[in-house]
């Protein structure tokens, strides 16, 4: 090392020491340690075990939810795959048309066909009901 880099180096360190010692500085050191202070109360609160607790707890309510709305929507598919609400409102449709023209006979086999639909769509519920009870598990 030479003579000019020691000067240099001595230099620079007093106006490092004396910058330290200025007023703004000391105001700046003493935010910062307020910071951290405010930083390690929240991490003190946060490793409470009722806090641990309640963020655990937060965490399966949203997966929960999230496991919810993947349900509902593969039920959402499901549904529309199997046509069976626009059946539905066609056949009623067609009932109420059969109802105004046709003869009695007619009429009782749409109510076949519609107490058909009707536990058709009591198959369906049962088993997506127990999809949901098996997804649960």
């Amino acid at each position: 090392m030479r003579l000019s880099d020691i000067k240099e180096i001595s230099s620079d360190s007093v106006r490092l020491i004396t910058e330290f010692g200025s007023p703004g500085m000391i105001k700046s050191l003493h935010k910062i340690k307020e910071i951290a202070s405010i930083v390690q109360e929240i991490t003190d609160f946060i490793e409470e075990p009722q806090m641990a607790n309640n963020i655990e707890l937060m965490r399966t309510v949203f997966e929960r939810v999230q496991n919810a709305g993947d349900r509902i929507r593969a039920v959402s598919i499901q549904v529309n795959e199997t046509n069976i609400i626009n059946n539905s409102t066609n056949l009623a449709f067609y009932v109420k048309n059969k109802m105004d023209t046709e003869s009695d006979q007619n009429l009782k086999e749409l109510i076949i066909a519609f107490k058909e639909l009707t536990r058709s769509f009591q198959s369906l519920s049962d088993e997506l009901k127990g999809h949901h009870r098996a997804s649960l598990e």
